[in-house]
């Protein structure tokens, strides 16, 4: 059965729209195992940790050692291939955010999502309503880079697959038709 220039131009249409609706669903899928995923604002209150009070810090305290909520776990790939990453510590004072600076107001331990407070004028005048934000490696996260980068290019290529049979169809409606040469 032959197609006519119609239905070629009716199938080439199908598919672009196949394609689009696709595209989106595998590029979405491939973020979720290919990009780390963010943490903003995890809270931990000092004070109430037992940590701090008003006059004086005590980072000899283990309750000083605050545990972010997904950290790497013991004995898996993320705790050596995949550390929390980008870590950013700030607390709230009178309505603005001030950063801690790593080193010298907490030490990270980004293996296993430890950070040990230090007791300075930054961390002991604002004790309370501490905030971090970090990256870290979901259970889906591909932690081969090769891995990455391929699964990333299967979005484009499956684009130019769908354009290309578009592309083609329509040439073939165009040379059917007579308009070129």
């Amino acid at each position: 059965m032959e197609l006519t220039n119609v239905n070629k131009l009716f199938v080439g249409f199908v598919s672009l729209i196949i394609g689009i609706v696709l595209i989106t669903s595998i590029a979405t899928g491939t973020i979720a195992v290919t990009e780390k995923s963010i943490v903003y604002d995890e809270a931990f209150d000092l004070v109430t940790l037992g940590c701090s009070n008003e006059s004086a810090f005590n980072n000899t305290n283990a309750l000083c050692n605050l545990t972010v909520a997904h950290a790497p776990v013991a004995g898996t790939w993320q705790k050596t291939d995949c550390p929390i990453s980008s870590v950013v510590i700030t607390n709230t004072s009178a309505g603005t955010y001030a950063a801690w600076t790593s080193g010298t107001d907490y030490i990270l331990f980004d293996s296993s999502g430890l950070i040990q407070m230090v007791n300075t004028t930054a961390t002991s005048i604002y004790a309370n309503d501490t905030y971090v934000t970090y990256d870290y490696c979901g259970n889906t996260y591909l932690n081969q880079s090769w891995a990455r980068t391929i699964l990333n290019m299967v979005a484009g290529f499956f684009a130019l697959a769908v354009m290309g049979i578009g592309i083609g169809l329509f040439y073939s409606v165009y040379k059917d038709a007579g308009i070129g040469a």
